[in-house]
């Protein structure tokens, strides 16, 4: 069965300041982002199984935007904080534990990491993954089997492009 991972990075934060890096939120700008990133993806037939978020601020209000705009249930998002400040191999292992049964799911989450991974994934080189892009890889192996050069790029697709 093929299988479909979509890796979002969050869209565009409140910049660091005085506060907490994990309590940035989404600025206007990131706002119109994810919403103009759900038109498209409601479009092109979007529908994950699944959505896996880091539990930061600005990733949550993502996910959660995100998900309204599409039609999504909140219920299908899961929060996982080791997203946060994952490893690319942190990140393999939240994906190899995915259900068999999962066709295709959506990891929202930080760079450089979520890029990193990325290219771990692929081969192909994404460093610069933009807030709010989204990069859509296919696999032809089950999720616990995913590794290095494993996965075949589909598309990179950014709202404001």
């Amino acid at each position: 069965m093929k299988r479909k991972l979509y890796l979002l990075r969050h869209s565009y934060a409140d910049p660091p300041g005085d506060g907490s890096d994990f309590n940035r939120g989404l600025t206007m700008e990131g706002l119109t982002a994810v919403r103009a990133l759900g038109r498209k993806l409601g479009e092109d037939d979007f529908d994950p199984d699944f959505i896996v978020s880091s539990n930061a601020v600005r990733a949550e209000d993502t996910a959660i935007n995100l998900a309204e705009e599409l039609g999504i249930s909140e219920q299908l998002i899961t929060y996982e904080e080791k997203i946060y400040e994952a490893s690319v191999r942190e990140l393999l292992e939240i994906v190899n534990e995915f259900e068999d049964n999962v066709k295709s799911a959506l990891l929202i989450g930080h760079n450089p990491t979520l890029s990193f991974f990325g290219e771990y994934l692929t081969g192909n080189g994404f460093a610069g993954m933009e807030p709010c892009g989204i990069l859509t890889i296919q696999f032809e192996s089950s999720w616990n089997e995913l590794s290095q050069g494993s996965g075949n790029f589909v598309s990179y697709y950014h709202p404001n492009h």
